[in-house]
């Protein structure tokens, strides 16, 4: 058989038109000789390593766990691996990781990390480096993002406490430094003056439940004082953030949702264990469209949307109703 015919046949690329039995006599040799392609002669003649880097800022966070591997697994169907690197948030590391990436030459980069002004992304962009931006976005127009409506989803936290009877509601909200942190802050502001309300804003240092509960903590001994009434809800700019102000709220003797009501966002596994009203956001279809448009923009397919915004609904749960009802508020 001829080597262009062998070579052919084990190409995984699409337009090799051979027959099956061909494809199935070649398949069975190299399994029998345990033949394995060079991957480097692949980079070569495609001038593309089909790796693709990833960048988080918490690989334990269980909200990032489910967009990277929505982003995997829709990488690797595309026959792309995935590089994973966990950055902590911290911009120093984030520009070592970025660096070492593009030194062992992968193709493009998503990145989920979360602060605004970001000189990393400058720097990609400046270059003309393929990224995709995942779960925020960094202000450049013709940037690649894969998001949600952070301030309509937000509003519609408030609409329910509203709904509830509530007029004092408490926002932690995540870093404002972050795109996510001001939408979702912006969103809470803008829907409490559309209803009339009173709604205070204190923030997180991170999205962390730590943080949610050393600025609940603050809210509970401090804040509240000064407002001269405490909050009857409270809503974190994520689950791990309304996990943490749970715990502080149990600190001050306020029960939830007996005195408190309490909303979280993004569904994470830890919200439906608490039985946390949030904001069903789906982390697999995030990071599996964040591949996608970023494989579309190395491989020159056409690209209609750059800026995907993925729907959220508000789920009600006990933490603001007293009783686990699940439903799905678009």
């Amino acid at each position: 058989m001829h080597p262009s015919t062998v070579s052919r046949a084990l190409s995984a690329e699409p337009g090799h038109l051979l027959r099956p039995e061909t494809r199935a006599r070649v398949a069975a040799a190299a399994d029998r000789l345990d033949y394995r392609p060079s991957a480097i002669a692949r980079s070569l003649r495609l001038q593309r390593t089909l790796t693709l880097g990833m960048l988080v800022p918490d690989i334990a966070n269980t909200f990032l766990a489910g967009i990277i591997k929505g982003a995997e697994e829709a990488a690797h169907a595309r026959g792309y691996s995935l590089v994973l690197c966990n950055t902590g948030d911290l911009a120093e590391r984030e520009a070592t990781y970025i660096r070492v990436l593009r030194e062992r030459e992968v193709d493009g980069v998503l990145v989920a990390s979360t602060r605004m002004a970001d000189a990393t992304i400058a720097d990609l962009r400046a270059d003309g480096f393929p990224f995709v931006l995942v779960n925020r976005a960094a202000g450049g127009k013709d940037d690649l993002v894969v998001t949600v409506d952070n301030t309509a989803a937000a509003a519609l936290v408030v609409d329910h406490l509203v709904a509830l009877g509530h007029t004092r509601i408490a926002h932690v909200a995540g870093p404002r430094s972050t795109t996510t942190g001001s939408e979702r802050a912006a969103g809470v502001a803008a829907a409490a003056r559309r209803h009339g309300v009173d709604a205070r804003i204190v923030e997180a240092e991170t999205w962390s439940e730590a943080a949610g509960h050393r600025a609940a903590r603050e809210l509970f001994q401090v804040i509240q004082p000064i407002w001269g009434s405490r909050p009857t809800a409270v809503f974190g700019a994520n689950d791990l953030i309304a996990l943490g102000a749970r715990r502080a709220a149990t600190e001050a003797r306020l029960s939830v949702p007996g005195d408190l009501a309490l909303a979280g966002f993004n569904d994470t596994p830890e919200a439906l264990l608490a039985d946390l009203t949030t904001i069903h956001v789906a982390p697999e279809e995030m990071g599996a469209r964040a591949a996608g448009l970023l494989i579309a923009r190395l491989e020159g397919q056409p690209i209609a949307d750059r800026r995907v915004v993925l729907p959220a609904a508000l789920v009600v749960r006990g933490s603001t109703t007293g009783a686990a009802l699940g439903r799905r508020i678009a």
